[in-house]
């Protein structure tokens, strides 16, 4: 959420500080959207600019509210849209900008944590561990600044070696297999579980790569272990659906995959809020937006997470602001 109160100068960079009027506002918030728009390939230079515009808005549009008495509402709501889409793309930011430059840059402007996006590197790390207890997916881009508030404690604890190793790992293998190279993806999850053996989340994506590179074997090993590991069904069904839902908006074909696991989720345990949770993210993503708002629904009712509820609240709430509650339900996306 763009700030009340302004930054120091010395923390707006990049020749960002022109920003005089409402006309300059909006020009820079433009130039925001069309860079994280392009941000592939776009290299450091782009992403750090980038970031600093992140800091010239959040100084100015309190300022300028203040000097001129105009209401800069919509300005700040395009501002919020570009912080959550940058917080859904963060991997894409820190693999652009360079972990190295990154923290470098987050030094010379002596970032706090209220300028969250100077240390995307840290929420990358520490969004792995806390995926399965608070969101399964990182195609839910509305929840990127929740989950930030959420971690922010964690910021200012550097991770082992080994915990950093771990990190890079399924970080790779996520962007691997986002790409669509699924050989790059096993050899960086299969890295990640000899790092970590003991992580059902690793084993659930070890197994659904060698489940598409027809590995069947390899799959049900790993499927097995993760189910041991978890010792409950429901949540198990739901966090292999939550993977493959995943999997799913990056363009793998295994959609249905992820529905037939979140419905055995639901089956195994009709109490259970992730499995819920996961049930809606599947028909959020088939295009089911009534049946996802219900789901939606039943998870915050259920929940006994105060991470999960929120979120399932806010994706519900989004999808009635879209319309999504309107009209009958939409036939299932082909996939």
């Amino acid at each position: 959420m763009v700030a009340e109160t302004a930054s120091a100068a010395t923390k707006v960079g990049g020749g960002s500080q022109a920003i005089k009027n409402a006309e300059d506002l909006r020009t820079m918030l433009r130039q925001a959207e069309l860079a994280i728009a392009a941000a592939r390939g776009s290299g450091p230079e782009a992403m750090l600019e980038l970031l600093h515009t992140f800091d010239a808005v959040e100084e100015a549009v309190p300022r300028l509210e203040r000097e001129y008495g105009v209401d800069l509402k919509p300005e700040r709501t395009r501002m919020e849209t570009l912080e959550n889409i940058v917080s859904s793309k963060a991997v894409r930011v820190v693999r652009e900008a360079g972990a190295a430059r990154l923290a470098a840059e987050r030094e010379k402007v002596h970032a706090g944590p209220e300028e969250w996006w100077w240390s995307l590197d840290r929420v990358v790390a520490a969004r792995r561990q806390a995926m399965f207890r608070r969101w399964a997916t990182r195609g839910a881009v509305i929840a990127g600044l929740l989950l930030v508030l959420l971690l922010a404690y964690q910021f200012f604890l550097a991770p082992s070696p080994e915990q950093q190793a771990l990190t890079a790992a399924l970080s790779d293998g996520e962007a691997a297999l986002l790409g669509g190279d699924l050989q790059a993806a096993q050899r960086d999850f299969d890295q990640a579980l000899a790092l970590s053996p003991n992580d059902p989340e690793v084993h659930l994506y070890a197994g659904a790569v060698a489940e598409q590179l027809g590995e069947e074997a390899k799959a049900r090993e790993q499927f097995a272990e993760a189910q041991r590991l978890l010792d409950d069904p429901a949540r198990y069904h739901a966090s292999l659906a939550l993977v493959y839902y995943r999997m799913a908006s990056g363009g793998l074909d295994v959609l249905a995959r992820a529905e037939e696991e979140a419905l055995a989720g639901v089956r195994a345990n009709d109490k259970s809020a992730i499995a819920h949770f996961a049930l809606a993210s599947v028909y959020e993503l088939q295009g089911k937006m009534i049946e996802a708002i219900q789901e939606f629904e039943v998870t915050s009712t259920l929940s006994t997470e105060p991470q999960l509820t929120v979120l399932a609240r806010m994706r519900m709430g989004m999808l009635m602001q879209s319309g999504g509650a309107a009209g009958t339900p939409t036939e299932a996306s082909s996939q």
